[in-house]
């Protein structure tokens, strides 16, 4: 008997597998960012609720402010009207006070004079003649000299009274310009003393009439405090 050729046996293609993927394939997408994102939405909205409550508080707190600007602008305030009236009282004191008195005098070394002595006349006051040598401008008596000195002094003690000095030379008719020049001296000599330049005229001599035993009437000059009649003594 004949045998039969084997047929070969042909293996069958294996089933190709599948690689092996990890659970949750394809992969969810992180949260990470969405919680980021809230967050920051959450802060801003805060901040921004902050924002507009101190915008109002503020436009609340000017208004109130406006309103009463305009209420005390209306109103009269009284405490001012005391504080006028006592500057007003003060301001008042204070013109008493800027006028020459007897004391002021005494503290300058004119210590002889009495309460009363400051009496003005037309808002003048005759304070003293000073005499001069015959055809010349140097003073009689050395006593002059300090005569401006003590002047000088009331003048640094008292800088905010209210006085000047005029002085008035006397001449005989003929001589006038000898006259000028003897009070122009005693102009000088006080300005070297401390007496501003701006407090102190020299007015037009006047014709001294006298009789034949005084020879000093045309040697003088007269020096006069000016100032106003509400500060005389009397």
């Amino acid at each position: 008997m004949q045998q039969r050729p084997e047929t070969p046996v042909i293996p069958s293609p294996m089933p190709q597998l599948s690689p092996e993927l990890p659970p949750q394939y394809p992969p969810k997408k992180s949260k990470l960012w969405l919680w980021i994102t809230l967050a920051i939405v959450g802060v801003l909205a805060i901040v921004g609720i902050i924002i507009t409550i101190i915008i109002v508080s503020n436009n609340s707190t000017s208004s109130a402010d406006t309103t009463t600007s305009r209420q005390r602008a209306t109103k009269p305030d009284k405490n001012n009207d005391n504080e006028e009236d006592e500057d007003n009282q003060q301001g008042s004191t204070t013109k008493a006070t800027k006028c020459l008195t007897s004391a002021d005098f005494r503290r300058s070394g004119y210590t002889h004079v009495k309460d009363g002595y400051f009496v003005l006349e037309n808002g003048k006051f005759n304070f003293r003649s000073i005499l001069f040598k015959p055809d010349s401008t140097q003073y009689q008596r050395g006593t002059s000299n300090v005569e401006m000195a003590k002047l000088g002094m009331l003048y640094k003690f008292n800088t905010d009274k209210q006085f000047s000095i005029e002085l008035v030379p006397n001449e005989t008719g003929e001589d006038s310009k000898l006259a000028l020049e003897r009070a122009d001296k005693i102009k000088h000599d006080l300005v070297s003393n401390g007496i501003p330049e701006r407090k102190i005229t020299v007015s037009e001599p006047i014709v001294a009439t006298h009789d034949t035993s005084d020879d000093t009437a045309d040697r003088r000059v007269t020096i006069y405090f000016v100032a106003p009649q509400k500060c005389s003594e009397k």
